[in-house]
């Protein structure tokens, strides 16, 4: 017959050994999932610098259509250009690629609002006004975008800085679109309705007429309705050689004038290229901004002006 004291000895004992086999499958289970996390990060990272890599290559096959296209056809670019004709998914190394290009000439450049000293760049604070007036938005926000931009303190300043998390204008130029929401007055909704119109590229730029949305051409002086700004647009398709073609000049003929000549064209300079790439179940969007200059000043050619990364343009 066991004693007692025995029964209890053997009984502490089996805790003990369920203690040590409980403590032991804790720690292999942290081992193991400790290293299935740093595997799933070595494999996240080395799929990152491969789908980088694939992006500059994108980047290089996007900089020689480009060139083909202006060799091809330097009058003019429209959606029928080489540039705009898509990359179809095509299969790479553990996965697959396909790139798009849009031209940024077509959209409203936030920059041509204000000129280097901060003061209103006629015309364009009027035609952006007809912009938010097409979008059924107040023309009145025009002012904040601009003061936005201004160095020079602004009645909206009090605005900023009373905010929840204050903040102050940027006192700059756009550097992305996405800046808008912090603008006085720029709700979500707004924004919304505005981004797909607009965009941040370096002061100067013109509005390419064969790539611009109605609401754009809508601000061309002379479009009072969208019934015009739909014949210029010929949905979608356009492709006029000049602002002095006729099929233009029977819509608007003040077009060509010196006047809308210097907000106008048919050529293009910006253009945004996106690659879509799928590793390993993993998808990676990459943008980029590539301008186009043959000017023959030292900035002539093809360059990356800036990149991003995300859905999110």
């Amino acid at each position: 017959m066991i004693a007692p004291r025995s029964r209890r000895q053997r009984g502490v004992a089996l805790l003990v050994a369920l203690l040590v086999v409980a403590l032991a499958s804790v720690l292999i289970a942290g081992l193991l999932d400790r290293g299935e996390l740093a595997y799933a990060r070595t494999r996240n990272q080395l799929l990152a610098t491969q789908a980088q890599d694939y992006a500059q290559g994108l980047e290089v096959y996007a900089a020689r259509v480009l060139q083909q296209a202006w060799a091809a056809n330097s009058g003019s670019d429209s959606s029928s250009s080489p540039w705009a004709v898509p990359l179809p998914p095509t299969p790479v190394p553990n996965g697959i690629i396909a790139a798009t290009m849009r031209d940024r000439n077509g959209c409203f450049n936030l920059n041509n609002l204000v000129d280097n000293a901060g003061a209103a760049n006629a015309p364009w604070p009027d035609k952006f006004r007809k912009l938010l007036t097409a979008l059924q938005l107040d023309p009145a926000l025009t002012e904040a975008v601009m003061a936005w931009q201004s160095s020079a303190p602004g009645s909206d300043d009090p605005f900023y800085l009373a905010q929840p998390v204050p903040y102050r204008a940027a006192k700059r130029y756009f550097i992305h679109v996405s800046e808008l929401r912090l603008v006085k007055g720029v709700s979500g909704d707004v924004y919304a309705a505005l981004a797909p119109h607009v965009c941040a590229l370096p002061a100067g730029t013109r509005i390419n007429v064969n790539t611009a949305t109605v609401p754009v051409l809508m601000t061309i002086t002379g479009v009072s309705t969208e019934q015009i700004a739909r014949r210029i647009w010929q949905d979608g398709h356009a492709n006029y050689p000049g602002l002095d073609a006729e099929a233009l000049k029977t819509v608007v003929p003040g077009l060509a004038t010196a006047a809308e000549s210097k907000c106008y064209g048919v050529t293009s300079s910006y253009f945004q290229a996106r690659g879509d790439i799928m590793l390993d179940g993993l998808p990676f969007t990459f943008f980029s901004l590539i301008e186009r200059r043959y000017d023959g000043g030292p900035d002539s050619g093809i360059r990356v002006i800036a990149r991003s990364r995300g859905s999110d343009e």
